[in-house]
């Protein structure tokens, strides 16, 4: 009897233990495909943001070769991701960003990815991201040598060794004598006035049409050096604040003629401007025909590198401003502080010292204020003050004219200013420039 209900007690058990058992298992299952099926949607979302990352990895890179200003950036990125990345993939696409600062470009997205069999445990959709930032790649260089010809820089032959210094630079930017055509040097010589040479009347060099006219000559004189009686090529300067600004539509600029002086051209320097080019011959030879005679006016030198920057008139050898492949680089330097000059025979790119009464001061404050306004157009300014004599609130205003401060030198020494041109001119060199 004994026997027999332990046998009806097991089937017991074992019904009540199936039963148990099946309503645990019920419950289970989801967790447990679920859970195995979580796994697989990981997977696919991760494989979803790595696609995601290639899309804006090419998209970025894309832009930063082929975009010439922060809206067509905006524009390719767009035009490249969903090239690479269409609605028919898996992963439905949001939030596409493109922030550009300087030279650097940061993209970032986001996707929805639909879970398959995450959805038992409740999680419809993981989201992924992606983020990527390049930078965007500099195919050309225009540099403005801006440099200080004034009479000082005949001591102990210091014109000389900015003639070493500059052609230094040159070398280092052109190997073996030979300018990539993606990279452009102009020089600005100045002193008391800036020397536009035969360029302002419309003619190169070599008598043959450059552009339009940009000096009034209402003597009807033509460019010649080696006649007093005619024009040596320096121009006054504009009104302020025409005289810290490029270029307007209209202007001209009137023709340095000395008053005091039966020589009209007494007081202009005879090296003149060298517009943009490419051409290491044609550099290396403005290099060394480099004149030393004349005061200090840096801010209107300063200017004038602006001018041949650009791309409007006078000079229009520049690159767009809106075009983010080049670069555009001026390199100030000077030996000596502002002097206007003064007295009643004082003469320079303001004209007569007794008309404007102009002070040393005003000449700092004008070349800080086109210094600003280089930058403002995204132009990078290198300057050096050389040799020892400079004092301390030149020094000042050279150092806040340039970009940074990393980009400011002092050279009280000769060795130190080839090495400062050296040191810029290999900076410059490892932007990425190809043909």
């Amino acid at each position: 009897m004994k026997n027999i209900q332990n046998k009806f007690s097991i089937k017991r058990f074992l019904r009540d233990t199936t039963a148990a058992t099946a309503v645990a298992f019920a419950l289970i299952v989801p967790v447990v495909v679920g859970s195995g099926g979580m796994a697989i949607d990981l997977a696919m979302a991760q494989m979803v943001k790595k696609r995601l990352s290639h899309a804006i990895d090419a998209a970025a890179l894309a832009a930063a070769a082929s975009a010439t200003s922060d809206e067509d950036v905006v524009t390719k990125v767009n035009q490249f991701f969903y090239q690479n990345y269409p609605t028919s993939k898996i992963g439905a696409t949001y939030d596409l960003s493109v922030t550009i600062d300087g030279e650097d470009i940061a993209v970032s997205v986001k996707a929805d990815y639909d879970t398959s069999f995450s959805k038992l445990l409740g999680i419809d959709e993981l989201t992924v991201d992606a983020k990527t930032r390049v930078t965007r790649e500099i195919l050309g260089l225009e540099v403005a040598l801006v440099v200080d010809v004034t009479g000082s820089m005949a001591w102990n032959n210091n014109i000389g060794t900015l003639k070493t210094a500059a052609t230094n630079f040159l070398d280092i930017l052109c190997k073996d004598e030979t300018c990539s055509s993606l990279v452009k040097i102009g020089i600005v010589p100045f002193s008391a006035a800036v020397n536009v040479g035969p360029y302002g009347l419309g003619k190169n060099p070599n008598g043959t049409t450059y552009d339009n006219a940009f000096v009034n000559n209402p003597y009807g004189t033509s460019f010649n050096q080696s006649q007093n009686s005619k024009w040596w090529g320096c121009v006054l300067a504009r009104d302020t604040p025409e005289d810290t600004e490029n270029y307007d539509t209209g202007w001209k600029w009137d023709m340095y003629r000395n008053p005091y002086n039966s020589n009209k051209n007494s007081g202009c320097n005879k090296s003149y401007i060298l517009p943009l080019t490419s051409t290491y011959g044609t550099i290396k030879s403005k290099i060394d025909s480099l004149y030393a005679s004349g005061n200090t006016l840096s801010n209107l030198g300063m200017v004038w590198g602006y001018r041949v920057l650009s791309p409007e008139a006078p000079f229009r050898e520049g690159s767009a401003w809106t075009d983010k492949t080049v670069k555009k680089v001026a390199l100030l330097m000077t030996d000596g502080d502002n002097n206007i000059g003064g007295g009643n025979s004082s003469y320079s790119g303001y004209g007569p010292w007794n008309d404007l009464r102009l002070t040393d001061h005003d000449l700092d404050m004008k070349l800080a204020q086109t210094c600003e306004n280089m930058k403002n157009d995204g132009i990078t300014v290198y300057t050096i003050t050389f040799t020892s004599g400079i004092n301390a609130s030149t020094k000042a205003y050279f150092k806040n004219c340039a970009t940074a401060e990393s980009k400011y030198y002092d050279a009280p020494e000769q060795e130190d200013l080839v090495n400062a041109f050296i040191a810029i001119s290999r900076e410059l060199s490892n932007i990425h420039l190809k043909e």
